[in-house]
This record gives structure tokens, C-alpha cells and sequence, in this order.
């Protein structure tokens, strides 16, 4: 693993972790308003996993001068678990209190920083603080991605204990280091932000939600975009919410042939779950119930496909394998 490191100053106690790969026009969207809210005492850290074309011939080479951003890069593609791992273990060594999470498709204003860090002072048994995330994007797509993403993490509703079969995402989410030494699962090569979450709430440690700081994140605004990150939802969600049981294959197979007599019952129980947060917020969202039911009736059949063959939703990728 190569680094680049702008500063040798060691002193600060709030980093921004920011893990990307390519799409170097939406992470220099994301950084300008980094930079632009960034108090003077804060780092930003960017994990580059394996991206094919370099920084220093995009238009974020601006960025690799600043005396704040630390950039980290992986050889290899590993996955957002790993860049995320990686992240952890270098504010570890540097002595990070608060780290930020945050993904590259995302924007942020002012006070963004220091609403967390102020969380962290007026919680101090909480670990692990998510914000509100407002999805933006045009079309009925971006409607639909912002609607069945955002459910757990809807601006302007009560602060709260988070427990139960809701999570919250791993963008917007901060985490006092010294709390815990838990890592996000490498295998994983999506949904290690609820297994994560889990984690931390098996382990006795407290997760909050609050509706403050606000981010804003580019939902997609494709058709093809849209069911692609639906597919990879499906596939992940045995490995997820069941792969501790360690279930052999006779086993998986009897419950997969289970699970597909249960797929009109799983999804309308997926939707209810999803539409409860909006509908509290405003029965007008009711409209959109029959549309996510279908999405969720989709999705199912792509649970059934990680049921058969978890390893669908598994990063093989070896860990070791970081220069």
C-alpha cells in the first residue's frame, strides 16, 4: 500500500474518511464542499481502492496539495469493507478520537464537522452517530433509490436509539474510536454497514441516530443503475442477516424452497417496513407503496439467488493481497 501524505502533523483528532474508485467528477464534487466546510483542526483521509486511472492526471490533483487531505492507495481493488479497514487502522495509529464516514457521491455544508464532534461531547456513552441524508437526482428512479435507501435516515425526524431490524448507513455515521476495535467484514461486497452496526449493538454499545448533520447524496437515476443496486441488495441479504448460522448446503436448500413459498410475504413485509418512516413523515408517500412492492417482489428473487450461492455476495478478493 502506498501513501501520500500532505502534512506531518499529527495532531489533529478528527478525521473524514472518504473511500473511492474512479469516478473522480463525483468525488471532486464531493471534495470541493469537504474543503469548503473543513474546520482547520479536521483531516480529510481518502482511500483509493484500486482506482485504474490516476489522481494525478484527473482534475482532483488540485486536492493531493492540500494540507489537510492524506490519500491512501490500494494496488488493487479490495472492496469498500477493506478501504474502510484501512481508514480505521491509520486514524488508529494517529491518534483519531472521531471519525467521519462518507461516501465519494455525496455533499456536505456548513457545520457538517462539527455538528458531529458536538454529538460526540453531548453523548459520551454513544459510539456510533448516523445523520440525515437527503437523496437528490431526477426521475422516478432517483425517487424510488432515494426512497427505499433513506428510510432509516429521514431529515428532520426525532432523534433515537437505533436497535431493532432498522440500521442506519455508514455515510454521514461517526464513530469514537476508542469505544471499540471492531472491524468492517472484508468478505462482504455489500452490506457490511448492517452487519457492522449490528456488531456494535450486540456488543452493548449505544448507535444514535439524529437528524443533524444533513448530507446529500446522488441517488441513482437509471433504470438499469436502479435494479443493478437492488440485485446486489438481494444477493446480500442472506449473508448478512443469516451467514452466522453456518447453515450447510442441505440446510440452505430447504430454507431457500422455504423462503421461495414466503417471497409475497417477505416482500410485503420488507415494504411495510420501508414505507412506516415515510408515511410517519407524510401519508402522501402512500402513493408509492404499490412500486416498491413490485421493487421488493424483484428483489426477492435475487435473495433467493444468495440463499442457493452466498458466495455471490462475498469479496474473494485476498486481503493480503494490499501493496
Amino acid at each position: 500500500m502506498s501513501t501520500r501524505i500532505s502534512t506531518s502533523d499529527r495532531d489533529n483528532k478528527c478525521c473524514i474518511l472518504i473511500p473511492f474508485k474512479d469516478n473522480h467528477h463525483i468525488l471532486h464534487e464531493c471534495l470541493t464542499t469537504v474543503v469548503s466546510h473543513l474546520p482547520i483542526e479536521a483531516k480529510v483521509l481518502l482511500i483509493d481502492d484500486g482506482s485504474e486511472v490516476s489522481l494525478d492526471s484527473s482534475p482532483l490533483a488540485k486536492f493531493l496539495s492540500h494540507p489537510q487531505i492524506i490519500l491512501l492507495h490500494h494496488a488493487v481493488n479490495l472492496g469498500v469493507a477493506t478501504a474502510r479497514n484501512t481508514g480505521l487502522s491509520w486514524c488508529r495509529s494517529n491518534d483519531i478520537e472521531i471519525l467521519i464516514l462518507l461516501d465519494s457521491d455525496c455533499l456536505i455544508s456548513a457545520g457538517f464537522v462539527e455538528t458531529h464532534c458536538q454529538l460526540h461531547t453531548e453523548y459520551p456513552d454513544v459510539t456510533c452517530i448516523g445523520g440525515g441524508i437527503q437523496g437528490v437526482g431526477e426521475g422516478i428512479w432517483a425517487k424510488l433509490d432515494g426512497l427505499m435507501s433513506w428510510f432509516t435516515s429521514i431529515p428532520n425526524t426525532p432523534i433515537r436509539q437505533v436497535s431493532g431490524v432498522y440500521h442506519i448507513p455508514t455515510t454521514n455515521m461517526s464513530l469514537k474510536l476508542s469505544h471499540f476495535d471492531r472491524l468492517f467484514d472484508p468478505q462482504l461486497r455489500t452490506g457490511e454497514d448492517v452487519v457492522f452496526v449490528r456488531q456494535l449493538i450486540k456488543a452493548g454499545l449505544q448507535v444514535l441516530y439524529s437528524p443533524q448533520p444533513v448530507i446529500w447524496h446522488f441517488d441513482r437515476t437509471t433504470f438499469s443503475d436502479f435494479l443493478q443496486h437492488q440485485w446486489r441488495w438481494g444477493l446480500h441479504t442472506y449473508a448478512v442477516r443469516l451467514g452466522d448460522k453456518q447453515w450447510n448446503d442441505v440446510q440452505r436448500f430447504l430454507f431457500g424452497i422455504l423462503f421461495a413459498l414466503c417471497i409475497p410475504a417477505f416482500a410485503l413485509f420488507c415494504t411495510t417496513l420501508n414505507m412506516i418512516p415515510w408515511l410517519n413523515r407524510s401519508i402522501s408517500n402512500l402513493r408509492y407503496f404499490p412500486a416498491l412492492l413490485l421493487v421488493y417482489l424483484y428483489k426477492s428473487i435475487a435473495v433467493l439467488v444468495g440463499i442457493f450461492d452466498p458466495s455471490k455476495a462475498l469479496n474473494l478478493q485476498r486481503i493480503d493481497s494490499i501493496e
